[in-house]
């Protein structure tokens, strides 16, 4: 194994021979010639090669970086090793060696491309045997002549490996190496195998079905008190290589023939169609072979297989899978999963290209769910729905993330990217997709309005840290692949998709995407060649001017980080407006001159929209604009634009005004309702606009019904109330938020709403009632709550309103003490719905009893507890929103910091949520301080979870600067300001 690498010092000495003797200058010129010899061989040896060794690379990195590294006033000439040096400085590690691990050359040599695999695997089941063995023919096509073969692997036994030609010749094997910084297996070979030619190789493997939720591994669930075990996979991002030695790189799409031996009372299932059974298991009795269809051409990440024994349900070719004692809450799914396919079949301009489609609920799943082609899995929670138990809410959720996967099927399986960098167009163009096919079979929840606040506003949060990312990113280093699964490549991504539908047109960029698809189906792309098509699109329909092209305008918004804010500056007097861009910083005391092509849609009282564009300029002056001196301005209409708004004091009072007037508020969308309040107070707190405007926004609520402007507005005053309720004002703050919601809370209080939206309204306001102590509420939860507990059946008869029992529960818990967190703890153990078990988790880490709350912890991290690893996450989210549990929560997480590491395996995305979570809560220099103490001391263990904590730091430290600077703003216009 290649564990390091070591850099050897050469000593040339010379002494008399004999009689033989030599002048000083001889002595010197001999070594310099021999030198100078050596070095000659050496490149004419490299450049007559055409092998790519990855061995060679990585230890000519690592002397160029010791040579750097020892001199501290040398500039480097590459990019690479300054970011070696400054990583070194910033960070340090106890060896040199160390710091280059974190920037090893990821990618496989181009010499060999997969074209072939046949998979042979045989998973053991049976209890402390939680082992699979494995046999994998790979055939290779050749592309330059060379004397290694590397691929992945990492986590597997390598029992035997061969290699052999087209006519079955034997390639003499050097060596084995494993790489397992990088997860390389490195083949090197006794002779070379030729470019233009086809090559087997032939690997035996083993290995364990590990209980992290990544590669193959094993699930369990309960049934008659006994335990099943099931075995599943997730490969994505790098994880196939857990499961197979293979080429593990997206844009090595290869065909596959798998086979699964199985117990012959269980299932398996897998990618494409099963073809064949048969009962020859050598050795193994019980077992028997499942065959199935060789594959189209497709990425290692989306291979998937499973052995259970789920049932299934079906629709023509569509399937759902789930154990038996939940197959019934499929129905939903099966119900909503074939109407998706069919939209985008017509969305995408092509059909879905495989025979079948399988979707199934794995009880372990780190996830929501992954996009397997042909084999989508999910969480239970997010694909079964039980009518009379599980919310609407969850309903719709389950629409959005079966929309989601699908979407996947095009964006992603039949065109793949060549490289994680683009990310995005996998993930952002199916988040932008699933409210489109959410909407196909759930119209009445206004998936586009919801888009606005769900995704976009807040993708805006995390992209305005220094230390957000562009969308296409350049990965550098292992932890960075799963780091960039987060809000930018997800929902920025979709929200700069929208706004290029919209600047194109939808008609044009729906036949735009329709031919990148078709061209580009069974292949890997990059961004650069969707912006073609969609550029020759543009051009051939006169929606975009021939001299700009949608790389011009959209490498301003994937290549740069961050994203504009745009002031609109009023003439009132020469009838124009000047809008001016800059980029928008959590902390503005931050500048930056990074600028983008900015549309710009605007309007006025006469509904009329009008369209400019800032072309990538510091401002763009518009006259003749129409608009009276005393009537408002709209920009960023529909909030189609990745940007925030500021104008000038006298517009911002006027669109103020507006909302304040007796349903003046109903002449603005529901969209632009919700942008104006998130823009005033995200612009307030980064100091761009007093707090006065912002808060004054805020008076109109009291009228607003929508639940699109009140989630915005939910959101941001969260924000205060954090503040306030760690201070000694936080009646004042109390006062004013009950002032704004009483109104609506006597309306509808906790009577069931037939509208999904106005329920939803009814959420975000009767939770705030509750948690803000107003009397009526507590008392009506708590009643609920004990009328259930008191119940003859409580796990068959529950008549608290469906939608509503997350807050009554979590009332009535705070409100309660043990007694209360018992009874609903075995209400969560005996219930046999997903969604229904996530409500009674965020439900327990309500008390206010410490050491429940302290135990609570505990079990999160404590196997067999009951709460399952996907879910622990969940636990550390709940505990740290509750005031009585956010510092308990941080200490438990610091304290606790190797057991929670070792629970979830050292590079697990569970640390990243754990690691939020832990720290949001913080508002003072002292608890900042000691975080980043921590986050140094650890910095090397963090892994995956590095980015989210310099974030989280970023965040917290904008938290203190905001108690030092507006606190008291803010207190002083509660003070002077009451609704009634």
């Amino acid at each position: 194994m290649v564990e390091k690498f070591e850099v050897m010092d050469t000593v040339t000495k010379f002494s008399k021979q004999g009689s033989l003797t030599i002048s000083k200058s001889l002595a010197i010129l001999i070594p310099v010639v021999f030198v100078t010899c050596l070095v000659a061989t050496g490149l004419l040896v490299y450049t007559l090669s055409s092998c790519e060794n990855y061995l060679q690379k990585e230890e000519s990195k690592l002397m160029v970086f010791d040579q750097n590294f020892g001199n501290k006033n040398v500039e480097s000439t590459t990019q690479e090793s300054t970011t070696l040096f400054t990583t070194y400085l910033t960070f340090p590690t106890t060896t040199t060696q160390k710091a280059v691990a974190e920037h090893l050359n990821l990618r496989l040599p181009k010499s060999i491309v997969p074209n072939f695999y046949k998979l042979d695997l045989v998973p053991y089941l049976e209890e402390g045997n939680f082992t699979f063995n494995g046999d994998i023919l790979i055939e290779i096509n050749v592309t330059k002549t060379c004397n290694n073969i590397t691929l992945h692997s990492i986590d597997l036994n390598i029992l035997s490996v061969d290699v052999f030609d087209h006519e079955n010749n034997s390639v003499g094997i050097r060596s084995i190496e494993e790489d397992k910084k990088v997860q390389f297996l490195v083949i090197s070979l006794a002779e070379n195998i030729i470019s233009g030619r086809q090559y087997y190789i032939r690997i035996i493997f083993d290995g364990l079905l590990n209980d992290m939720m990544r590669g193959f591994y094993r699930s369990f669930y309960v049934e008659n008190n006994r335990k099943r075990w099931i075995a599943s996979t997730q490969f994505q991002p790098t994880d196939a290589r857990r499961a197979f030695p293979c080429f593990d790189e997206p844009a090595l799409k290869a065909k596959f023939q798998i086979n699964i031996a199985r117990l012959k009372n269980m299932t398996s299932v897998s990618n494409m169609r099963l073809i064949q059974v048969t009962k020859e298991v050598e050795n193994l009795p019980d077992y028997e072979w499942d065959h199935y269809e060789e594959s189209l051409p497709m990425s290692t990440y989306l291979v998937a297989f499973m052995v259970t024994d789920f049932k299934s349900i079906s629709n023509g070719t569509f399937s759902i899978w789930a154990r038996a004692g939940a197959i019934s809450q499929a129905k939903y799914s099966l119900s909503i999963g074939p109407q998706i396919l069919k939209f985008y079949e017509d969305f995408f301009g092509t059909k879905f290209v495989l025979p079948k489609l399988d979707m199934a609920a794995i009880p372990d799943f780190a996830a929501g769910a992954m996009e397997n082609w042909g084999l989508i899995t999910y969480r239970e929670a997010v694909l079964l729905y039980e009518e009379g138990v599980s919310t609407r809410y969850s309903q719709q959720r389950i629409g959005i993330i079966v929309a989601h996967e699908i979407a996947h099927q095009w964006f992603g399986n039949l065109v793949t990217p060549i490289w994680w960098t683009d990310l995005w167009l996998n993930e952002g163009f199916a988040t932008f997709a699933e409210y489109l096919g959410a909407d196909a079979v759930q119209p009445e929840w206004r998936n586009e309005d919801l888009f606005v606040v769900s995704e976009l506003q807040a993708s805006l949060i995390l992209d305005a840290l220094k230390s957000s990312h562009p969308i296409s990113i350049e990965i550098t280093n292992p932890n960075e692949v799963n780091e960039i699964f987060d809000a930018i490549s997800y929902s920025k991504g979709a929200a700069i998709i929208r706004m290029m539908q919209r600047f194109l047109t939808e008609e044009v960029f729906h036949r735009g995407l329709n031919k990148y698809l078709i061209s580009k189906s069974f292949k890997a792309a990059e961004q650069d060649d969707l912006w073609e098509t969609l550029t020759k699109q543009g051009h051939e329909e006169n929606a975009l001017d021939k001299n700009i092209t949608v790389k011009e305008i959209m490498d301003t918004w994937t290549l740069q980080t961050g994203y504009p804010m745009v002031f609109v500056n009023r003439s009132y007097e020469g009838n124009s407006v000047t809008f001016k861009q800059q980029r928008f910083f959590l902390d503005n005391n931050t500048k930056d001159d990074v600028l983008w092509w900015v549309p710009i849609t605007y309007t006025d009282k006469t509904g009329i929209l009008k369209k400019t564009w800032i072309e990538k300029q510091p401002e763009r002056f518009v006259d003749n604009i129409e608009t009276t001196t005393d009537d408002w301005l709209l920009v960023n209409v529909n909030q189609t634009g990745f940007y925030r708004v500021n104008y000038d004091e006298h517009n911002w009072k006027l669109i103020i005004d507006q909302l304040r007037k007796p349903n003046g508020h109903l002449v603005f969308d529901s969209k632009n309702r919700a942008q104006i309040i998130d823009d005033l107070l995200n612009l307030a707190f980064s100091g761009y606009v007093s707090y006065d405007v912002a808060l004054n926004a805020t008076l109109y609520l009291p009228q607003e019904k929508d639940y699109i402007p009140w989630k915005a507005a939910r959101k941001n005053l969260q924000f205060l109330h954090s503040r306030f309720e760690r201070s000694a004002h936080f009646a004042k703050y109390k006062s004013y938020m009950l002032q704004l919601i009483e109104h609506f809370y006597r309306e509808v209080g906790f009577k069931e709403q037939k509208d999904p939206l106005v329920m939803m309204t009814q959420l975000e306001l009767v939770d705030l009632a509750c948690l803000l102590g107003l009397r009526d509420c507590i008392i009506q939860a708590v009643q609920m709550f004990q009328n259930w507990k008191n119940s003859a059946n409580p796990d068959n008869e529950n008549d608290i309103p469906i939608d509503l029992r997350l807050i009554v529960y979590c009332t009535a818990i705070a409100d309660g003490g043990q007694e209360e967190w018992d009874f609903t703890w075995q209400r969560y153990l005996k219930t046999n719905v997903g969604n229904e078990k996530e409500i009674l988790l965020r439900a327990l880490g309500c008390t206010k009893e410490v050491w429940l709350l302290n135990r609570y912890l505990e079990w999160g991290i404590t196997e067999n507890s009951g709460i399952r690893k996907h879910d622990t996450s969940l636990v550390f989210a709940t505990v740290a929103m509750n005031p009585i549990g956010s510092d308990l929560a941080y200490r438990f997480f610091k304290t606790n910091w190797d057991s929670i590491r070792n629970y979830f395996g050292h590079s697990s995305m569970f640390l990243s949520s754990i690691v939020a979570t832990s720290v949001s809560h913080f508002n003072t220099q002292m608890e900042v301080d000691d975080f980043k103490a921590f986050f140094k001391l650890k910095y090397e263990e963090f892994g995956i979870a590095n980015r989210t904590a310099h974030q989280a730091i970023e965040e917290v430290e904008a938290n203190v600067k905001w108690m030092d600077k507006y606190f008291k703003i803010v207190l002083n216009w509660f003070d002077k300001t009451a609704l009634y």
